[in-house]
């Protein structure tokens, strides 16, 4: 992480290398935009500066000669170390935003491949999107490349029994004692309730015998 405590007044160090400070921050400044290819441009650049000087020199540099401030210096070199974001293949789907490309460089390397192969990632995404899916992460567990979600502590499970159990009570009191209402309750809904509460076998008995009834009504003569 770099150390950015350079002051105002403090005076460059005389260069080392083969192309100073005012060279690399010529071209870092040159390169800064609002696309995405400037962007990582900009990245890429700060990296070859990084690499090259001494680390007194860019530090100084960072601190006092670039168009962008030092922290952000610091996450466009990390948007720029990214293999995904900087394939140019995919900068049609990636959002113009410096911080937005920081942010998805914290999503794992699959998440991220999937995002953009199912075109969640737009030029539209914000940072509040990608921090979205960063909760919807964490949590998750991958086992021989597929995500396993944790199972519930039983302090939970426990919560979700009792609210499960208050709500089909309301349900019977609103029902009068029925698990379904048939005035109000839709088809499917009855359906899933039958499935959920009885056996296949038993179901099947009810299906036949409903249908049995009904020929019945069907036959019984009018009067």
């Amino acid at each position: 992480m770099m150390n950015l405590s350079a002051r105002e007044n403090d005076v460059l160090p005389a260069p080392t290398n083969r192309r100073d400070w005012q060279f690399h921050a010529e071209r870092i400044n040159a390169a800064w935009g609002k696309q995405v290819e400037s962007i990582i441009e900009t990245g890429k650049h700060l990296i070859e500066a990084h690499d090259e000087m001494e680390r007194p020199s860019f530090e100084a540099m960072a601190q006092q000669r670039l168009i962008v401030v030092a922290s952000t210096a610091r996450k466009l070199m990390i948007v720029a170390k990214n293999p995904i974001l900087i394939n140019c293949a995919h900068w049609h789907k990636l959002p113009p935003s410096w911080g937005t490309l920081y942010e998805l460089t914290k999503l794992p390397t699959e998440v991220l491949r999937a995002k953009l192969a199912d075109g969640s990632i737009n030029p539209k995404i914000e940072r509040k999107d990608v921090a979205r899916w960063r909760v919807e992460q964490r949590g998750k567990i991958e086992v021989g490349g597929e995500t396993i979600e944790p199972q519930p502590s039983p302090a939970e499970q426990l919560k979700r029994a009792k609210a499960e159990i208050e709500r089909l009570k309301a349900r019977l009191e609103s029902a009068g004692g029925s698990l379904f209402d048939l005035a109000n309750d839709t088809p499917e809904d009855i359906g899933k309730i039958l499935a959920d509460n009885m056996s296949e076998r038993r179901f099947d008995v009810a299906v036949k015998a409903a249908k049995a009834r009904y020929k019945a009504k069907r036959q019984k003569p009018a009067g």
